[in-house]
């Protein structure tokens, strides 16, 4: 695909369905959830919270940019490599790279300073975006799960530590 191609394959995913065989059950009651407000990530906080949603653009997938614009056809994993690349170096490209950290920083200051902290909260995101969320959570001395590439539908759970 060339750069045109991948960044509407980037739309189409973004917009896609999502398969629910995969999603975790657990038997936690959750007090609180939060969604990104995509499709997906809403469809799945209904299949594992029964109560009312908390929808949120703070949670969206981080948009993955062609590194370059080109016409040459490339494969798509290396489209996907070449956007992961650009993310780690800065990249102008990826031009998320700072609003996204400021996005997960500004969720997390909301859920704080509601109180809600103290309760099993449920939020539900993406993929990129989590492993952004991980981190800071980590930094506000949070305590949890481990993972590089999170698994769709998996439960990972942190807590504050004293």
């Amino acid at each position: 695909m060339t750069s045109n191609d991948f960044s509407e394959w980037v739309k189409q995913y973004d917009e896609s369905d999502i398969d629910l065989t995969n999603i975790t059950t657990t038997k936690i009651h959750w007090d609180v959830c939060y969604s990104s407000d995509m499709k997906r990530a809403v469809k799945t906080a209904e299949t594992m919270y029964k109560g009312e949603l908390i929808t949120t653009d703070l949670l969206r997938e981080i948009t993955i940019r062609s590194m370059f614009r080109s016409n040459v056809k490339l494969h798509l994993n290396v489209w996907l490599i070449l956007g992961r690349f650009a993310w780690l170096i800065n990249h102008p490209s990826q031009e998320e790279k700072y609003s996204t950290m400021e996005r997960a920083q500004i969720f997390l200051n909301t859920v704080e300073e509601s109180g809600k902290n103290d309760e099993n909260v449920l939020i539900v995101t993406h993929g990129a975006f989590m492993t952004v969320l991980r981190q800071e959570l980590l930094h506000r001395g949070y305590i949890g799960d481990k993972f590089t590439k999170p698994s769709n539908g998996r439960i990972y759970t942190f807590e504050k530590s004293l």
